[in-house]
């Protein structure tokens, strides 16, 4: 009895404690009943959105003088489980799935461009101290401008970037396809990322 009671708790704080999913109107929602300023906004909803993955949130002024949001997010764990073979693809897939959830979360605020970065850490090989030897770096960025981005959800008004796309769909591959071509990439090192 004591061993099924055990197994019940631990069977209820495991799925009581998960993070609910969010959806596009859970964001819809925190978005069009949020006026702060950028920043107060950005460090609301991006941990929704990103969770643990998400790093830092800055805004500042460009090269051109004009309004710059960059976002940092990543994974806190060295380690992978993709395939040599398919680590670009999949990161880049990632990537652009984490940029439309943002670019929509942050719709109906006032910037210029969006920058956004993934970063990972990285085992250091030959490290003797265990303080520096696994170190995060960037390995990807990307720019767009908000015009683009604003043409872009004007253009799929009902797409959902808060549903999870499933392998092969075709709405999938054909958005990804056309918010790549949109952004600029900034950063690109995933070749010197080594998969073992």
């Amino acid at each position: 009895m004591k061993l099924v009671l055990n197994f019940l708790v631990t069977t209820v704080l495991l799925f009581g404690c998960q993070p609910k999913e969010i959806t596009k109107e859970d964001i819809t929602s925190l978005r069009d009943g949020n006026h702060e300023s950028l920043a107060s906004y950005a460090n609301i909803v991006l941990p929704k959105i990103l969770g643990q993955e998400f790093k830092r949130f800055e805004s500042g002024v460009d090269k051109d003088q004009k309004s710059e949001v960059n976002i940092t997010y990543g994974s806190n764990s060295a380690l992978t489980f993709n395939d040599a073979s398919d680590y670009r693809k999949t990161g880049t897939e990632y990537h652009s799935l984490v940029l439309l959830r943002v670019g929509y979360s942050l719709a109906l605020h006032h910037f210029h461009r969006l920058s956004l970065s993934l970063t990972k850490p990285f085992f250091i090989q030959g490290e003797n101290n265990p303080d520096t030897e696994i170190q995060e770096a960037e390995i990807y960025r990307t720019t767009i401008s908000k015009p683009e981005l604003d043409q872009f959800w004007e253009s799929h008004p009902n797409f959902d970037p808060y549903k999870a796309p499933k392998i092969g769909e075709k709405e999938w591959e054909t958005v990804t396809t056309e918010i790549q071509k949109l952004w600029k990439v900034e950063l690109d090192e995933f070749s010197r990322v080594k998969l073992e």
